[in-house]
């Protein structure tokens, strides 16, 4: 709370500083974008000549690459090309093939942000070698061509080269690099390149970057989700209507039977938003949303409600993948969406829609940003 405090006490004393001269020229949100990318260090993650989707793709958050091996193989290794699907099937034009012995296939590509990324392959035989980013992992495929998971590493924006060891007569068809996304970092309604940036759209931008959006004010009723309607993987877990551990917000409830299981509930948001996300549950359970790190959440001894985190969520499917210890349970999950308004981020940072921002205001809110800026 002290450091939200701080931030909030330095952006209103840094935006509401407005400068009379430089207005000759407004800026535009295409302005704001190159400015905060580049000031905030991130260029690294660019190409020689970046577009505008470039940038977007870096402040957009998401962190998936999907590797054709075809693509981006080195033309000088000793690899083939191939298109039969005496295999099974691949993706893309082709797939890349060793030869009749051991042999390395180099997969170069740019990464956009940095992180922990789970390294995924689709490959052909046994006695695959991986070496990214420092580490060096295998994997196995078999007789046909198979997705496997190779492992996690560390990569840091910018070029990178996956160097794969390929088997005898062994075969790449894709790689993939997944990790949890970042809070996308936007203006309100997104990024609109060409429209004249306004005070809104920095502190918006400003507050996202900070990682605020966890203080913006709710924003209609809550929606409630119950957990045995979502209920889409059960383990051994039973759907009961008892009430020693209190009353059920439905009648009903998800409960592990007498040993260690997992669940997984799938729910649709009501529409795209930054949501507080509520379980309410019993007991220890260790809760991942779409695939990111577990939270650990301890319940009382009966049901009661406790927070997840905040979260952007769109409106399409999501996974919380839950480990329930034994005779512990799920009631039901609560979404909080936040209002996103431009007026709501105005009050928050403490400023007024006022005049136009310039040059020596973007200054000013990248000053604050490199000196608050979280880790990514």
């Amino acid at each position: 709370m002290k450091r939200s405090l701080a931030i909030f006490s330095a952006l209103t004393i840094l935006l509401l500083i407005q400068p009379v001269s430089s207005r000759a020229q407004p800026l535009t949100q295409r302005d704001w974008l190159v400015n905060l990318v580049n000031g905030l260090g991130w260029s690294f993650g660019l190409p020689d000549a970046p577009t505008d989707r470039d940038y977007l793709a870096i402040v957009g958050g998401v962190r998936y690459l999907r590797l054709e091996a075809e693509e981006h193989v080195r033309r000088e290794d000793k690899i083939s090309f191939k298109k039969h699907l005496v295999f099974g099937d691949f993706s893309g034009e082709s797939w890349v093939s060793g030869i009749a012995r051991p042999t390395t296939a180099h997969i170069d590509f740019l990464l956009p942000i940095s992180g922990r990324y789970q390294l995924r392959a689709r490959i052909l035989r046994p006695g695959h070698r991986f070496m990214v980013g420092g580490t060096e992992l295998t994997a196995d495929g078999g007789n046909q061509f198979a997705t496997v998971n190779v492992g996690q590493v560390d990569l840091v924006a910018g070029p990178n080269v996956i160097e794969i060891g390929l088997p005898a007569n062994g075969a790449v068809d894709f790689v993939e690099l997944q990790a949890p996304p970042y809070p996308a970092i936007e203006p309100v309604g997104g990024w609109r390149l060409d429209e004249p940036l306004t005070r809104a759209d920095l502190a918006a931008t400003a507050i996202r970057t900070l990682q605020l959006h966890t203080v913006l004010p709710p924003a209609g009723e809550p929606a409630t989700l119950e957990a045995e309607k979502i209920l889409t993987e059960g383990g051994t877990t039973e759907v009961t209507d008892t009430r020693l551990l209190g009353a059920a917000s439905d009648g009903q409830w998800v409960r592990a039977r007498g040993q260690k299981t997992e669940a997984t509930l799938t729910f649709i948001p009501p529409q795209d938003g930054i949501y507080r996300l509520y379980v309410r549950g019993t007991g220890r359970i260790s809760i991942s949303l779409d695939g990111a790190d577990p939270t650990d959440l301890t319940f009382a001894p009966y049901l009661e409600q406790r927070l997840l985190g905040t979260v952007p969520l769109s409106k399409r499917p999501h996974r919380l993948r839950c480990t329930l210890a034994p005779r512990t349970g799920l009631d039901s999950i609560v979404l909080q969406k936040l209002s996103t308004s431009p007026e709501a981020f105005l009050v928050l940072a403490g400023l007024d829609s006022g005049d136009p921002p310039g040059p020596r205001d973007v200054d000013r809110t990248l000053e604050l940003l490199t000196r608050f800026l979280p880790p990514r």
